[in-house]
């Protein structure tokens, strides 16, 4: 696949910039310019990007039944959705006071069925935020039980299945 006249051009002049270190006397650092146009410096440029992104948005995994968690994928699949803005819509309503989750009911012993995880990325600091803000409700007597993130999303993905994640909220840029 061709590549674009810009890109071409920061070839070039990684190029030009390797050729001019080398004549500076500087090998190794021309070695450093080079390897990013390798294969293996494609990837190592991935790797730098992905870190900055997991440390920001860890992956959580929210346990729910496994038939919820296929009904999400499904329903937010045909309705454009994308989890990991939806998950982060729905931490940040309930820590602005616009969304109480349901209180999770538990199954009698032995009948809950199958449990997975849906794995999603979310900011760790609105994470913190909405567990501090659960414990804070329990505190002030507003709720009777301290939701944690987990419930919240569940209850929040539970009401959007209902609806079928009518007006889905989209992947952010």
């Amino acid at each position: 696949m061709p590549i674009s006249r810009d890109d071409q051009q920061r070839v070039t002049q990684l190029q030009q910039a390797s050729a001019h270190l080398r004549e500076s006397g500087k090998p190794a650092l021309a070695d450093a310019v080079d390897f990013v146009l390798t294969e293996d410096g494609r990837k190592f440029v991935g790797r730098l990007h992905w870190q900055e992104r997991s440390d920001e948005a860890p992956n959580f995994g929210i346990w729910m039944p496994a038939t919820l968690r296929d009904d999400i994928k499904a329903k937010a699949a045909a309705a454009g959705a994308h989890l990991q803005s939806e998950a982060e819509h729905a931490l940040t309503e309930f820590v602005e006071g616009r969304f109480t989750p349901a209180q999770p009911e538990r199954a009698a012993r032995g009948q809950a069925g199958k449990k997975v995880n849906l794995n999603v990325r979310i900011n760790a600091a609105l994470r913190g935020r909405a567990d501090e803000m659960g414990q804070e409700l329990l505190k002030e007597g507003e709720l009777d039980w301290a939701p944690s993130t987990s419930q919240i999303l569940v209850s929040y993905f539970m009401d959007r299945v209902e609806e079928g994640f009518r007006d889905p909220i989209r992947k952010q840029q």
